[in-house]
């Protein structure tokens, strides 16, 4: 059992680890290539790339676990009737995502409040990002399936395709042909772009998958059971999104855009160290949701304690790296101005508090999910994500001013944290 565990889940950290490196290398190359105001820009926007991706994990999760609970039932009938229905459904949803978010590219940057200094970049990057938008979202979700279709290796060959597709573009773009923040945003798209059309060759032309495409009347009253399933994780990818937008507007109002490019390094650094915990959360959860469809209670036991005692282990260690090597990450992103560098590196030190508890209360959702208790995964998805960090914000800036910006999100997470012990019956 140990060893499927590993066979699932790494191959998932390394697929979500590589999938965000998109933006990591993005970030990294405009700081170097356009400047610090094109970087707070791409954090600006980053609201409107977590909202496509929850739209995909809305689908996503709920889908795979259902056609997961079909497959441990060995009902292949059901099984591949979802997965069509499924591809179908989100493909048209991300088309019209991909056209109106190019039309109202500035309305969608008005909202996320951007400033004077960034907003032109803002509305440049999500106007091009936009074009690309279908196969964000499209990917993903086959990101997803290709887990439960029992391929997580070739998951990680995919993205990997479309991590090096953006990382050789981005200077060639940006530094070769000075193309700013319409390179990143091209290189981005178009690596997003290499990623479906792998994964869609694995679910069309592969003889390996377990999948078929199908004819016939779709189960189409099976939302009532897939959408609740995928709310949890949909508030969990969408929520980051609402906490950037509104800490952008707090430290917008007591940093300026100094704060902005801290705060735009501190999402770089929590969200990869968030992808381990939701990479440990989805290989899970169909190891998890199969065994609930056999009603092997004793596996779904080992597998929840495995993935516990992973999740432990690399919150401690991921904690440690960050605190002993601030320095060189902020570096990384902030050049020639020692006074911000070291502002950001204190920041980044009392920011890290939350990765201590955050992997804990990821996986509490993710295995409630897996067991098909969605309202419980739901409600605290939604304290996690929007109630609890927005309260903590509001209380922590009050009280401390812009020190406490950076410690109401480990606030927040530790009050989930006692929440998530309450459902799982401790």
């Amino acid at each position: 059992m140990l060893k499927t565990f590993f066979k699932y889940v790494i191959p998932s950290i390394l697929s979500m680890i590589i999938f965000y490196s998109y933006t990591l290398v993005d970030g990294i190359y405009v700081s170097y290539f356009v400047g610090q105001n094109a970087l707070a820009s791409i954090n600006v926007s980053t609201p409107y790339v977590t909202t496509i991706f929850s739209v995909s994990v809305l689908f996503a999760i709920g889908s795979s676990t259902v056609i997961s609970i079909y497959r441990g039932q060995n009902k292949k009938e059901d099984m591949n009737k979802v997965f069509t229905m499924n591809f179908i459904v989100i493909s048209c949803i991300a088309l019209c995502i991909s056209i109106t978010s190019f039309l109202f590219s500035k309305s969608i940057v008005t909202i996320l409040k951007a400033n004077a200094d960034v907003f032109s970049y803002s509305n440049t990057y999500i106007k091009t990002l936009s074009l690309f938008s279908y196969f964000y979202i499209v990917s993903y979700c086959m990101e997803v399936l290709l887990k439960t279709d029992g391929f997580p290796q070739k998951s990680i060959i995919g993205v990997s395709i479309g991590a090096i597709t953006n990382i050789v573009l981005d200077p060639v773009f940006m530094g070769y042909f000075h193309m700013g923040i319409l390179g990143s945003a091209l290189a981005t798209g178009l690596s997003q772009f290499m990623t479906f059309l792998y994964f869609l060759y694995h679910f069309t032309l592969s003889k390996q998958t377990h999948f078929q495409f199908v004819k016939g009347n779709y189960p189409w009253d099976e939302y009532k059971r897939i959408l609740p399933l995928g709310c949890a994780d949909c508030i969990s990818e969408i929520s980051p999104g609402i906490m950037i937008t509104f800490f952008n507007m707090r430290i917008n109002d007591l940093l300026s855009t100094n704060g902005l490019v801290i705060f735009s390094v501190l999402m770089y650094v929590y969200n990869m160290i968030l992808m381990v915990m939701v990479g440990t959360s989805q290989g899970m959860q169909p190891l998890l949701s199969l065994s609930y469809g056999k009603k092997d209670e004793q596996s779904m036991k080992k597998i929840h304690f495995y993935a516990r005692c992973l999740v432990t282990v690399a919150s401690i260690v991921l904690f440690f790296i960050v605190e002993i090597f601030a320095q060189s990450i902020c570096g990384s992103f902030i050049h020639e101005n020692p006074i911000l560098l070291n502002q950001c590196v204190f920041s980044l030190r009392l920011f890290s508090l939350v990765f201590l508890v955050m992997g804990q209360v990821v996986l509490t959702s993710g295995y409630l999910v897996a067991v098909e208790k969605p309202r419980k995964a739901f409600v605290l998805s939604l304290l996690r994500g929007i109630g609890l960090v927005l309260l903590s914000l509001w209380i922590c800036s009050s009280l401390f001013g812009s020190t406490g910006i950076w410690l109401s999100c480990f606030v927040s997470e530790c009050f989930c944290f006692v929440i998530s012990l309450f459902f799982l019956g401790y």
